[in-house]
């Protein structure tokens, strides 16, 4: 007898819940999805099955926990905070709550949108005010969140201001700082290469950038065979067969942890004291944490935590200095020449992060919209973003919790991420930035 075919077509939400049980499920992992958040680590002790765990954290209900307390996961170092932290004086409140805009085909409210996408803080500054601060869920003023891959954007600055002082050579092979790279794609590569994620590499596929990386660190489950430490997954990359030698781009995480190897191998000094001594001791209230692997090394892609208002103190902080006329400072010669205008626009759009980014180049660890304000901005994986528009004196950084273990390519020129519901997407955030922008004067 033939049987037709059955078509089932999943929700867009049950898909993503799908990938990341498929993920897990490869990994050695075992996904479970029934347990009520609000019991997550509750109890003297808590029950088992609320129990944040390297094995469960990077899935709901566990990451909403994981995300604010990922000292209590993992080693972290400390990055030192200012002697006098920078102002964030009260401004004109609003109340951008009922702010509406279109997300995917229906139209909804800033109140709404950082509910669906799992926000767990979110601060607006103008001319370096707040105007609209909250919190949601367990997560508090003052509690360091996990900033993810916004975390490069500090690792780019650091390389900025080697640049600017003549100690790194942009057009120089990676591997003349780190010989232990020579023969990888991130060694023979430039560093700007590096820092422009225009690396032709190739991770294996049982080690992908992300789930490798996060192993290598510590913070995921390692199964037999994959690398140790950070340093060892640099190691494992090799060349795309084939590729022709054209420009490209690829985002991944061996760029970065490259290159902040190169910086601690110039300056002698760790990723954490660099950031405690050139960036964070000038204007943070609180100290940040920094995940850290085995022999101490950072997770210079992703490990930083830090508060909410010490994130806004940071995008602040980077917005004062591209308007800075102080030309001996480091930080702010670091900031104008590391965040001057980029033209890679058209390898962005043939990249695996075009969706949503029409017009964006990439510089530093940094996005570009090329808006006519110097717009730029700063991403990481569960939905936190810092976005700093210069013109307008406007900050807004977003810190949140949006479950994501989607499948990251392994090879460079592999083609477009999977689709994000649309409410995590960045055509969304982009909505609600135009939102927040009419309803703020200029």
């Amino acid at each position: 007898m033939n049987i037709p075919p059955i078509s089932i077509i999943v929700p867009a939400p049950c898909k993503r819940v799908a990938a990341a049980c498929l993920l897990l499920t490869t990994l050695g992992l075992q996904p479970a999805f029934a347990v009520d958040g609000a019991g997550v680590m509750q109890g003297f002790p808590p029950a088992a099955e609320q129990r944040v765990t390297k094995a469960n954290a990077f899935r709901m209900p566990y990451l909403r926990w994981a995300v604010s307390h990922a000292r209590e996961l993992s080693p972290t170092r400390n990055v030192a905070r200012a002697e006098s932290p920078l102002a964030l004086p009260g401004g004109e409140s609003r109340d951008l709550s009922i702010l509406a805009f279109p997300v995917g085909k229906q139209s909804m409210t800033l109140a709404r949108y950082l509910n669906e996408t799992d926000t767990d803080g979110f601060l607006v500054l103008h001319k370096g005010e707040v105007v609209y601060e909250r919190y949601f869920e367990r997560f508090s003023a003052g509690q360091p969140h996990i900033w993810a891959s916004m975390t490069k954007s500090v690792t780019g600055l650091l390389a900025a201001q080697l640049v600017s002082e003549g100690r790194l050579d942009p057009q120089a092979r990676l591997s003349r700082y780190v010989p232990e790279l020579a023969g990888t794609p991130f060694g023979d590569a430039s560093v700007q290469q590096n820092l422009d994620m225009e690396v032709a590499v190739s991770y294996p596929s049982d080690v992908p950038p992300d789930i490798g990386l996060f192993a290598a660190t510590g913070i995921f489950p390692r199964k037999p065979g994959m690398p140790g430490t950070i340093y060892d997954f640099l190691k494992v990359v090799r060349s795309v067969p084939g590729q022709s030698g054209e420009p490209l781009f690829f985002y991944q995480n061996g760029s970065p942890e490259a290159v902040a190897w190169a910086i601690s191998r110039i300056t002698g000094q760790s990723w954490s004291s660099l950031v405690s001594e050139r960036i964070w001791s000038r204007f943070a209230a609180d100290d940040a944490d920094m995940l850290v692997d085995e022999q101490g090394i950072e997770m210079a892609s992703g490990g930083l935590s830090s508060s909410l208002r010490d994130t806004g103190r940071f995008a602040e902080a980077v917005r004062l200095a591209l308007a800075s006329e102080d030309r001996q400072d480091s930080f702010v010669r670091a900031v104008q020449s590391g965040l001057a205008p980029h033209d890679n626009r058209a390898l962005v759009a043939a990249s695996g992060k075009a969706r949503g980014r029409d017009g964006y180049s990439y510089r530093n660890y940094w996005y570009q919209k090329n808006d006519g304000d110097g717009s730029v901005e700063a991403a990481g994986r569960f939905g936190q973003k810092i976005y700093i528009n210069p013109a307008r004196e406007l900050v807004i950084v977003k810190l949140a919790s949006a479950a994501d273990m989607q499948p990251r390519a392994t090879q460079a020129g592999a083609g477009a991420a999977p689709a994000l519901r649309p409410s995590d997407s960045q055509e969304a955030f982009n909505a609600m930035v135009s939102a927040v922008l009419k309803a703020i004067p200029g």
